[in-house]
């Protein structure tokens, strides 16, 4: 895995514009990986793919992530940091192999869900789109001898098999402890790497795309030129425009 450069940021942007964020999070991932195949990138677990994209994020842009968050509570609003090593610290890796259950007489084995998996699942309904997710990732199920479908399976069976892929895969839901300055609430907060990378990505690219405007204005230089520049060297030319 290697860091974005302010070109790749732009192309991963321009191509990903407007797609869902699973697709957006294999641009990402794609952009800094280029020698893994991009079926290989999609078929990782999504809490091996997220935690993946927070490395590259810290590649990127560095360790240190800028957050706000309103209180469940009182709706008071948060402003604090986080360290990328913070999050999912205490997570073990999710499985290689199929995860297994035994409950009511049904015996499962099953597997984690990927990007792939979010990708046929998009646009449908929560409960629909779990159900396909489950679907696609159930690798066997018997009962009395006998191979059975999922549709075949009780309720408290497939919600068994969520909370076990759950547990298997704590990278794939990370979280970090909150506490309301005003109220001494205190839950638990979710953090979406790939919404909030893309977020930031969007407004880096703006910021890049009007630095190069102005150089480009002022200096008569090509954009690539201009993008293969480091940030401080950009900034120092940005700085004589300014005197």
């Amino acid at each position: 895995m290697r860091p974005l450069s302010a070109s790749q940021l732009i192309d991963v942007w321009e191509r990903g514009s407007g797609l869902p964020p699973v697709r957006q999070a294999l641009l990402l991932l794609h952009a800094a990986c280029p020698d893994e195949p991009p079926e290989a990138l999609a078929a990782l677990h999504v809490g091996r793919r997220d935690a993946r994209l927070l490395r590259l994020r810290t590649l990127t842009m560095g360790p240190r992530l800028d957050c706000e968050a309103a209180c469940p509570a009182c709706a008071e609003r948060l402003e604090f940091s986080l360290q990328a090593d913070d999050l999912g610290a205490a997570a073990a890796p999710p499985a290689d192999t199929p995860l297994s259950l035994e409950l009511q007489g049904y015996a499962l084995l099953f597997r984690l869900p990927n990007s792939q998996d979010l990708m046929v699942a998009a646009g449908q309904n929560p409960h629909e789109a779990e159900r396909q997710i489950l679907r696609r990732c159930l690798v066997q199920a018997v009962h009395a001898g006998e191979n059975v479908m999922l549709d075949d399976l009780p309720d408290k069976v497939l919600a068994a098999m969520s909370r076990r892929m759950a547990e298997a895969d704590e990278l794939a839901d990370m979280r970090f402890d909150l506490t309301c300055p005003a109220c001494d609430h205190a839950w638990q907060a979710p953090f979406d790497i790939v919404a909030y990378f893309w977020r930031e990505l969007e407004e880096g690219v703006q910021r890049l795309l009007h630095e190069a405007h102005r150089l480009a204005a002022a200096y008569g230089w090509r954009e690539a030129d201009i993008l293969a520049m480091s940030p401080w060297r950009r900034q120092q030319y940005l700085n004589f425009l300014s005197t």
